[in-house]
């Protein structure tokens, strides 16, 4: 494997920096927040993957003390967690589901109102076509 250039070394490092600040952010402001501390939430509220959080080694043993300092509140976020990913994800599909339905009910509506017209137009060429025959 050719190792990498200098920029795109440099670039990674500052990526993962970044990464790393963001964590350590989303800990505090969870901490000061009293909310749950868990690798799911920080990961959440900071936009990194849970699997970030647990190849740093840093980042992890400050999460795993704060779970610790929650007490008896350490046991009970281990599985809402996973739940809440879920449900978030849940939540996120149906929100967009509902987008969905709500532009195809309004597309249902105006080609209703299009066919309304269409046939109001025929109708009005049918009356004016018997009364061209008629005479």
């Amino acid at each position: 494997m050719t190792p990498l250039p200098d920029h795109l070394r440099q670039a990674t490092r500052a990526r993962t920096q970044e990464a790393e600040n963001r964590a350590r952010a989303a800990l505090a402001e969870l901490a000061k927040a009293g909310e749950p501390i868990s690798f799911t939430a920080v990961a959440r509220l900071a936009g990194v993957s849970t699997d970030f959080l647990y190849r740093s080694p840093e980042l992890r043993s400050q999460i795993e003390r704060h779970r610790v300092k929650g007490g008896s509140a350490s046991a009970a976020p281990a599985n809402p967690p996973a739940d809440s990913s879920t449900s978030a994800a849940v939540r996120a599909l149906s929100a967009r589901l509902t987008l969905q339905q709500q532009t195809h009910r309004e597309e249902v509506a105006a080609l209703r109102k299009a066919l309304e017209v269409a046939q109001g137009e025929n109708l009005d060429l049918r009356r004016r076509l018997a009364r061209y025959e008629a005479d």
